[in-house]
């Protein structure tokens, strides 16, 4: 699964800095194009002046708010498992409301489903909780090495291969499955996500397509691109296209940490709203 998440990220990746530069590209070209249409020199001075300055204003402004790799990274493999927990957990309250009132209306084929779909639950957000503290450990190992604690590294390891012997018993996890199996299940995500993948990277091959017709027009004496009015309107649509694409790349290789924190604060005012509407309700139970 590694291997195909690498070959699928990294298709997508380029696909990403191919769309970037290509839309860079675009707003490069028009500025040329203005270039050589004749015009006052005054007037492109303005014009390079005004389009790059913002250009360039809009780059630096995002690479400022861009936050480290480590931070981010950090934060979000902290909230990947911890956005699924939370979602079984309030599958899991609804469940037992359900079953306490199939309880009282005596509906015995009810409780039977309703215990079982528990029994799961409970399952996977134990599968869960022992997938965090393997991947939780293992960053914490490798910030060991990296301070050259290797005793405590060690230690963490040992921990690693007592929780990975816990997770390969319950099975749940494809590597866990038979070997032909296991196989066929790569196989089968293997050939989604890659062809996936290559639709991403079709989009900056269809913009290299345009970028060539848009070529052959100006070598072929179109007149709306020697028109002045004409190329103005197509050089700041570019700049802004340039803008956007410099975001999208930035945004898509560096995760928002605000975003992540922003999350991380909605699901504990869901945790603390939860555990609120719980504790009333029960009490309402018991004085039933």
């Amino acid at each position: 699964m590694d291997l195909i998440g690498k070959i699928y990220s990294f298709i997508v990746g380029l696909a990403v800095i191919l769309g970037g530069l290509a839309c860079v590209a675009w707003f490069a070209g028009s500025l040329l194009v203005y270039c050589l249409l004749d015009r006052p020199m005054w007037e492109v001075a303005i014009l390079l002046g005004v389009t790059l300055f913002v250009f360039i204003w809009v780059c630096v402004s995002i690479v400022r708010r861009r936050p480290s790799r480590d931070s981010a990274s950090k934060l979000q493999d902290d909230d990947n498992w911890g956005e699924d927990r939370e979602e079984l957990e309030d599958y899991l309250d609804e469940i037992e409301e359900e079953l306490s009132e199939a309880r009282r209306e005596g509906k015995e084929k009810a409780v039977k489903a309703l215990e079982e779909g528990r029994k799961d639950i409970l399952s996977q957000i134990e599968g869960l909780q022992l997938e965090g503290t393997v991947e939780k450990l293992r960053r914490l190992r490798e910030e060991a090495r990296k301070a050259g604690r290797e005793v405590e590294a060690e230690e963490h390891s040992k921990r690693i291969e007592k929780h990975e012997a816990k997770l390969k018993e319950r099975g749940d996890r494809i590597e866990d499955l038979p070997q032909h199996l296991r196989l066929f299940v790569y196989f089968l995500l293997g050939t989604f996500a890659i062809s996936l993948a290559f639709c991403f990277l079709m989009i900056p091959m269809l913009m290299l397509a345009v970028t060539w017709v848009l070529w052959d027009a100006w070598a072929g004496g179109s007149e709306w691109m020697r028109s002045p009015g004409a190329m103005i309107a197509v050089i700041f649509s570019c700049l802004a296209l340039a803008s956007v694409a410099v975001w999208f790349v930035s945004w898509y290789f560096s995760p928002d940490e605000s975003e992540t924190k922003k999350k991380s604060v909605e699901k504990k005012r869901r945790r603390t709203a939860r555990s609120g509407t719980k504790k009333p309700t029960r009490k309402a139970k018991r004085l039933r």
